[in-house]
This record gives C-alpha cells, sequence and structure tokens, in this order.
C-alpha cells in the first residue's frame, strides 16, 4: 500500500527565517550588553525557543573587553523565554519581558549564583529564584550524605530534614508566584507548575479514572492559551503534546475533541490560535497511527473549511480539500456507507448487508502489480484464518475488465469469499472510501462502523487478535 501523507510545514509559521526577521514590536528598542570574561572573540549566540524548538536569531563575537552587544534600535523583540549560547556547551536562560531597551548582563560560568543583571526584572527574579533552588538543592545533597554515614539513631531526625525540603521548595516557588504573579517571571514559573489532582496518590482505579478526567479539563489551569509568550518557552509544546498522549483517552474522536478544545481556547489570540491550530493539524497530518486523521478532519471542519485563512495559501487549502475529501466519509468510528456492488454471476450484493461480526472491504484491481502480489497472500492469511471466527471478506475490484478480474480470481483461487465489482462505476465508491492507494482495506464492526482502515495483511492480523482477545475477555 502506497499513499503519500500531505504534511502542511508551511502551517508552522514560525521557521528560522522569520525568527531572524519578523520577530518583535515596531515600538521600542531592544539592548543586551553581556559581560562574559574568559571568552573573548568567541561567537556568541542569542537564540529564543519555540514550537520546541531552539533557534538562533542573532549572533555577535565576544570583543577582547569580554563584552557582547545585541541591538535593534527600531524594534522591541517578542516577549518569552531566551537564551545565550557559546560553543560548545555553555548555555544560560533568561527571560525577556516589556522592558528590554537596557539589559545588561554580567556572567560567571564557575558559579550561575553570582551571575547579575540589570533592565531585565523578569531575568532577575527567575535568576533570584533558580539560585535559590540550587543552594537548597546543595544543603539537600549534603544532608543525605549524612544520612547514608548516620547512626541508626541519628537517622529519623534526619529523615524528617529530608522529608522537608521538597515541601520548603514547594512553598517557596507557590510564594514566589503569588508575590509576582502579573509579571511575566511569575507566570512563566506558574506555567512549569502542575496541577494539584484530586487524588494525588490513588489508591484504586476508580480515584486514578478521577484524576484522569479532572486532568482532561484542568490540565492548563496554570497557564493562559491566550498568552503568545508560551509558545516562546521550552516546555509549552511538550505540555500539549503529554495532554494529547497520556490525560486524552487514546480513541480517535475523543483525541479530536481533546485538539477541537485546545484550539477553541485560543481563538481570543492570533497568534496562539494560529499557532495551537497549525501544531495540532500538523502533529496529525503527519502521524502514521491510524485514526489521527480524525484530529485534523475535525479541525479542518471547524476552523478552516470554507474560511479566508490569510496564512493558508491557495495551494495548500487545495491539498488540505482534496486530502479530506479522501476520507470525509471514512473516518474511524463512522458507520460505513453502503455500496451495490455487482458479483462475477451479475447478482447485486449490498457492503453492508452482510451479517458478520467482522466485514472487511478489500478495495483491489487485478491491474495493480502490488495488488496481484498482497492479494493472494491477503486471502491465505487473513481470510482462512479468521472467516471461523466471524470474518466477512468483501474483495471490491476497482477496474472494469470484467475477463481479467475473472482470470485473476479463478489463478489464485479466490473465489471462497465474496467478490464483487462495479465495472460501470455506479456506486461512486471512491467518494466514499480512500481508494488513493490500493489495496485498500476497512475493516467494520457488527454495526457497520469503521474499526481499522488502510492496514496490510500483518496489521489486519494483529489488530483482529487483539480486537477478538478484547472481546472474549482474554487480553
Amino acid at each position: 500500500m502506497r499513499y503519500n501523507i500531505l504534511i502542511i510545514l508551511s502551517l508552522l509559521f514560525f521557521n528560522k527565517v522569520e525568527a531572524q526577521n519578523n520577530m518583535g514590536e515596531k515600538d521600542g528598542s531592544f539592548r543586551l550588553e553581556v559581560t562574559i570574561p574568559n571568552q573573548a572573540n568567541k561567537t556568541l549566540y542569542l537564540g529564543q525557543y519555540w514550537m520546541g524548538g531552539t533557534y538562533a536569531i542573532d549572533s555577535v563575537k565576544v570583543g577582547e573587553d569580554s563584552k557582547a552587544i545585541f541591538a535593534y534600535p527600531d524594534r522591541k523583540i517578542d516577549q518569552g523565554q531566551y537564551f545565550l549560547h557559546i560553543k560548545p556547551s555553555f548555555l544560560i536562560d533568561f527571560l525577556i519581558g516589556d522592558t528590554q531597551d537596557d539589559i545588561r548582563m554580567s556572567i560567571n560560568e564557575k558559579d550561575p549564583s553570582k551571575n547579575t543583571v540589570s533592565g531585565s526584572e523578569d531575568t532577575k527574579l527567575l535568576w533570584q529564584h533558580l539560585a535559590y533552588i540550587a543552594e537548597e538543592d546543595m544543603r539537600k545533597s549534603v544532608l543525605q550524605g549524612r544520612f547514608l554515614s548516620a547512626s541508626e539513631q541519628e537517622k529519623p531526625k534526619l529523615q524528617d530534614e529530608l522529608d522537608n525540603f521538597d515541601d520548603k521548595l514547594a512553598l517557596h516557588t507557590q510564594s514566589f508566584i503569588e508575590k509576582h504573579r502579573t509579571q511575566w517571571a511569575g507566570i512563566f514559573l506558574k506555567g512549569m507548575e502542575y496541577i494539584t489532582l484530586p487524588y494525588p496518590q490513588p489508591k484504586d482505579n476508580k480515584e486514578f479514572l478521577a484524576n484522569k478526567e479532572y486532568g482532561k479539563v484542568h490540565y492548563f489551569d496554570n497557564i493562559n492559551l491566550t498568552d503568545p509568550r508560551f509558545w516562546r518557552t521550552n516546555y509549552f509544546t511538550s505540555y500539549i503534546d503529554s495532554y494529547m498522549q497520556q490525560w486524552t483517552d487514546p480513541v480517535p474522536d475523543s483525541l479530536a475533541a481533546a485538539a477541537n478544545r485546545l484550539v477553541a481556547k485560543t481563538i481570543n489570540n492570533d497568534i496562539c490560535f494560529k499557532e495551537m491550530l497549525s501544531k495540532l493539524t500538523n502533529d496529525a497530518l503527519s502521524s502514521g497511527r491510524m485514526g489521527d486523521e480524525n484530529i485534523w478532519a475535525r479541525l479542518y471542519e471547524n476552523y478552516i473549511m470554507n474560511k479566508s485563512i490569510a496564512w493558508i495559501d491557495s495551494a495548500q487549502m487545495s491539498q488540505l480539500k482534496q486530502k479530506y475529501s479522501d476520507i470525509e466519509y471514512n473516518r474511524i468510528g463512522m458507520k460505513a456507507r453502503n455500496l451495490i456492488m455487482e458479483t462475477p454471476d451479475g447478482k447485486s450484493v449490498a457492503t453492508n448487508g452482510i451479517a458478520t461480526e467482522y466485514t472487511l472491504l478489500y478495495f483491489y484491481n487485478p491491474d495493480c502489480g502490488y495488488c496481484q502480489l498482497e492479494t493472494p497472500k491477503f486471502h491465505d492469511e487473513v481470510y482462512k484464518k479468521y472467516k471461523e471466527k466471524g470474518l466477512e471478506v468483501i474483495a471490491i475490484n476497482t477496474g472494469n475488465n470484467k475477463q481479467e478480474w475473472l482470470d485473476f480470481m479463478k489463478k489464485n483461487k479466490l473465489t471462497d469469499w465474496i467478490n464483487c465489482a462495479d465495472l460501470n462505476y455506479k456506486s461512486q465508491y471512491w467518494l466514499y472510501y480512500d481508494t488513493s492507494g490500493i489495496p485498500a482495506t476497512f475493516i467494520l464492526d457488527k454495526d457497520k462502523t469503521i474499526i481499522a482502515k488502510r492496514i496490510n495483511e500483518k496489521n489486519v492480523i494483529k489488530f483482529l487478535d487483539h480486537h477478538i482477545q478484547s472481546k472474549n475477555g482474554t487480553n
């Protein structure tokens, strides 16, 4: 089976070129002076995080006086999380807020707690917080060493001290966030905080499920999804991935609904809306997981189809429209469209009219070289093995040469499953099933709901084994 997956890469909006050339507000200016001893004549990179990646947006050579200056007199740069980097391994993060016209940093590579900054209150606050955490971690490490060498009489007291460390750090962080809740530094750190679940240590499946339901609704409580600064951090996109992969039921329609909710929450900010829609659409388009097409199809229906979107050009829109038309009526969870086809002896057969536990629609063409190889294998390895387990295969010839079809069936001994065709193309099967690449398979349950699609014989076997075992309670 061969078919192309369309990836609308241009939806990613912010690539490296744009990061360098379209990154700031027109009003105001940006200036950053960095003093970093022992790095004279080295190249210092100014970089930013975006969509889970890192981008070098500028570079300067450190002078003999250990200073380097980045300056844009006619514009600010976008607020967010940035970093300074010198190859091979020096890297330090900092924050850019609204005030950015005279930032001065002095970097101590050996002792980051001695780093200083002026002109960026957000960076100053962040560095102070990180220095406190680092100091407390060192104290904890010393205490752990004492615990390992302590006597049995001393250990209980030391264990109590160790147990209190994490609580102490958590309280300090919460106090910091509350005190600076309106500043970017406080907002940034709050975004890194995990939500508090109803049952921090669930005792049973009921509490575990309660936590999951709570997480579905409240996972982003600490992040304002209409704040574009979060897209310029090193953690936000991983949170989106975690939400989709771990907090959403791995069912196509549930994943589609979750993605739709995320995009809906960004609707009041153009940048956030654009990035959320782009990311989730691209992730689903590029995914090889069966059923993820439900995600991008739902987003296409609700936010793209029949709409004028400046950042999707006509060629891209046309490609998406064609891609969508291939799967409009045959996504996982949909009721399969009934087709009236013709058997070799001229009788009519309705694809949804076969009463069986599983129906497998197998579209192929006897004139297709790949189909000639795969169809006999599919018959022997799938149909023969599972026909006694409730599987019926409807083999649908997509060609129009009847004699070629009859000869192919006879040669390969394919007369024991249901053979049919639409030699005059009356059923318009191509509108309701994605046959852009053949052979194409669609597995229906007893209610004729599509439960799997476009998988080869090996994966059909795996799917049926799993599905049958789960149904019988043997999994």
